[in-house]
């Protein structure tokens, strides 16, 4: 009976061993790779992003090691984690419907997007998002291009976050960027990004949401460049041109709408160059570049100090 009590202690411990060892705080996934059990490894990659997730600890990074198209389905993130592609590697999430990568965390989370292709087949009915954050505390999204979708990178929140998004490509989508809280301020940071060639604005700004713009391009959009219909926007060293409008302002509902625009160019929009309407406010810092646009500036334009 004691002996026998010995190898259930012992077997219940290797269990709870195995199990413990079961995730890590990096795995691995490649086109070569195969998604099982004994997966996760660089030597024995896992073959898809949802797979390697189950296997790793919050906190910790899932790397694509070659270049091709991962996870015929959608990635849920539900905790903390990094998904990162290996310097070099043109590693492609390819979508004809639904999500590419959803992000679901809780608010105390930190996600991080590196390195990234998402490719998706707008106009197919269904609405689609290339990355959709719905529940974080903290995404940041690098150098990513996000192609083909009725939303580029979508906030739709029910909380307070902030995110940052650099050095990242939105292009030929419906909206590029859209950020917006039901509840609690979305703070995001966009620096180094170009939002282009979308069928209706390149970065729209809802409600709770307070975005800063530095150093990026919003070009070929058939709607507005930027725009805002409540919130807040700073545009800081960036362009706005060869859209319909480049800058676009007013108030939709009983939330303020605010855009600040500085040191940016906002040019050959078909249009308009800068526009306010309906309760809307548009500040300049005075020191713009709008010209050559259909009609460079409709509504009130406050000249503000930068101080």
């Amino acid at each position: 009976m004691k002996l026998t009590r010995i190898i259930s202690a012992f077997s219940v411990t290797l269990v709870c061993v195995v199990l413990a060892q079961a995730q890590t705080d990096r795995t691995f996934v490649s086109t070569h790779g195969s998604d099982n059990t004994d997966c996760g490894s660089s030597n024995l990659p896992c073959r898809n992003f949802s797979y390697a997730l189950t296997k790793t600890n919050a906190g910790g990074e899932v790397i694509a090691l070659d270049s091709g198209i991962y996870d015929p389905s959608d990635i849920i993130i539900s905790q903390s984690v990094t998904l990162a592609a290996a310097p070099g590697a043109h590693v492609e999430i390819d979508r004809a419907s639904s999500v590419g990568i959803q992000v679901t965390a809780s608010t105390s989370d930190t996600v991080v997007l590196r390195n990234l292709y998402l490719s998706g087949k707008f106009g197919g009915g269904a609405i689609t998002s290339g990355i959709q954050v719905s529940k974080v505390g903290t995404v940041h999204i690098e150098n990513c291009v996000v192609s083909g979708f009725d939303r580029g990178i979508s906030f739709l929140l029910n909380n307070a976050a902030q995110a940052t998004i650099q050095d990242t490509i939105v292009r030929d989508c419906g909206t590029g960027m859209l950020v917006a809280s039901a509840a609690g301020t979305v703070k995001v940071s966009i620096d180094h990004c170009r939002l282009q060639s979308s069928t209706v604005f390149g970065l729209e700004v809802g409600s709770h949401s307070r975005v800063t713009v530095s150093d990026s391009v919003a070009f070929g959009n058939s709607a507005a460049g930027f725009r805002v219909e409540s919130g807040d926007l700073n545009l800081d060293r960036c362009e706005a041109s060869n859209n319909d409008i480049g800058v676009e302002v007013f108030m939709s509902g009983s939330e303020s709408s605010t855009a600040t625009v500085s040191n940016s160019i906002v040019t050959n929009n078909k249009s308009i160059g800068l526009s306010q309407a309906v309760g809307g406010v548009l500040q300049s810092l005075g020191n713009n570049v709008v010209r050559h646009n259909g009609t460079n500036i409709v509504g009130t334009i406050s000249v503000v100090s930068g101080n």
